[in-house]
């Protein structure tokens, strides 16, 4: 992706080519636009896309890939030629009747760069094995985003995440802001071995050791463990646990978690008085996010809002309710 991308500019080849590997579908072009994309552009695109080498090791949900290139085709009809390897593209596509596997892949573009892409291997269903966790949510694409804004935050520290699911914000922490370590954790089996493959897919340079209890992935320069951490039982949590940080996205979702959220957290306040905790959350229910913050009152801690306005280096949906929690200590 590297090589194909060093001559290719921020125009409309660049444009699809960001919009495609994302897996969005909500896209416009201009006429003008259009009218760029040349059958020579066309074959760059394709050359990004559905020919690449990171396209044909981790393709995108062959349902999106269909109406993508539907749509595509639909603007180009209107005023240019169609390159012909796109139809037998998406014909190719038309003869699969039933997506039986249940994952695909989506890649994430940080900014306008088509190098710095976070790949996640997520399910194309809301809910899988009786867990939610096994797909990126809109809360963990905006804390991303707010921390990529503020990478001098997580440099050097030791940084834990709560609920880390298919691992995006996590990744994006390990990638890009050279923090000293950082443990990714959840509950659920599934979720943490899609977690770890996750980590392997963006992480391939680091050596892997496995447990019972958690996975490691190592070099002279990196850390990241993947372990399992129940909330409902905060006595479980490793002695070696300090981190200086905790994180956690769309995390605030249900009543029945909240106390046992806010037990995890002051065990680690305990630990660490300097604690920082960042805690994003899209807010679908107003009734339970108030319900969170009652009980973090039990705790002793200070709550700031923050309200993330604009899209830097991840887009996420703006019309959504939204919330960054900054956690600390009250001295």
């Amino acid at each position: 992706m590297a090589d194909d991308n060093k001559n290719i500019k921020y125009d409309v080849v660049h444009k699809l080519v960001k919009n495609f590997l994302m897996g969005n579908l909500k896209y416009e072009l201009s006429k003008d636009e259009v009218n760029e994309l040349s059958l020579d552009n066309q074959e760059i695109f394709m050359q990004l896309t559905i020919h690449s080498s990171l396209y044909k090791k981790y393709p995108l949900k062959f349902e999106f890939c269909r109406l993508f290139f539907k749509k595509l085709i639909k603007y180009l009809e209107q005023y240019s030629e169609v390159h012909d390897d796109m139809y037998e593209f998406i014909c190719s596509l038309m003869k699969i009747k039933n997506e039986e596997n249940k994952f695909s892949y989506r890649h994430y573009i940080i900014a306008n760069n088509l190098i710095d892409i976070i790949t996640i291997k997520e399910t194309n269903n809301m809910v899988i094995n009786g867990t939610t966790g096994m797909k990126t949510w809109e809360a963990a694409i905006m804390l991303s985003d707010w921390i990529l804004c503020n990478k001098e935050l997580f440099y050097n520290r030791r940084i834990l995440e709560l609920g880390s699911g298919v691992g995006f914000t996590g990744i994006t922490v390990g990638k890009f802001c050279m923090p000293k370590s950082i443990t990714l954790t959840d509950c659920h089996s599934d979720v943490l071995d899609l977690l770890v493959e996750n980590i392997a897919i963006n992480f391939s340079d680091l050596q892997k050791t496995a447990t019972s209890q958690y996975h490691s992935f190592k070099n002279d320069q990196k850390v990241i463990d993947v372990t399992k951490l129940d909330w409902h039982c905060p006595e479980d949590i490793n002695d070696n646990y300090y981190p200086d940080i905790v994180i956690g996205a769309d995390i605030v979702y249900d009543p029945s978690i909240l106390l046992p959220l806010c037990n995890v957290l002051n065990k680690f306040f305990n630990r660490n008085p300097q604690l920082q905790v960042y805690i994003a959350s899209i807010i679908r229910n107003e009734e339970t996010f108030n319900q969170f913050l009652k009980v973090l009152d039990n705790i002793n801690v200070a709550v700031d809002k923050v309200i993330p306005t604009e899209c830097v280096f991840l887009n996420w949906n703006q019309e959504m309710k939204r919330c960054i929690l900054k956690i600390r200590k009250n001295v």
